[in-house]
């Protein structure tokens, strides 16, 4: 059974806000944790920031003042997700296992994309990513 986002009705805005409580998380312990665990955390913080920044950006180039204040209700709400996410990495974590992360994220989206792609020519760039 696959998860299609499309069809979840989803949580109104005013229930997903979080105190501080819950914005307190335990962050993982690295000896423990499955290295695709932490992939999945940082491709998860990746898409946070990412929903915040263009958010961001859409609120600078519109006028409409209602969109304004829906952009920042969601940017709230995208930036505390973003947070706890972020969070759960330990402090003991260094730069290069961080790093080492990163790319294992890289190299599995590029691999997912060459493997799904169905354009040959992008399917070869992929390839040649790899």
């Amino acid at each position: 059974m696959s998860f299609n986002p499309l069809s979840e009705e989803g949580i109104p805005l005013d229930r997903q806000l979080r105190n501080w409580r819950e914005l307190n998380v335990q962050p993982y312990r690295k000896q423990d944790v499955h290295p695709y665990s932490r992939a999945r955390g940082i491709l998860l913080n990746g898409v946070e920031v990412e929903a915040v920044m263009f958010s961001h950006q859409m609120a600078r180039n519109t006028l409409d003042p209602e969109v304004k204040k829906q952009l920042a209700m969601i940017r709230r709400v995208e930036a505390q997700q973003q947070k706890v996410i972020n969070w759960l990495i330990p402090g003991d974590e260094t730069t290069i296992e961080v790093t080492l992360g990163y790319e294992q994220v890289a190299v599995d989206l590029t691999a997912w994309l060459a493997q799904n792609e169905s354009d040959p020519y992008l399917k070869q760039v992929y390839d040649f990513a790899l």
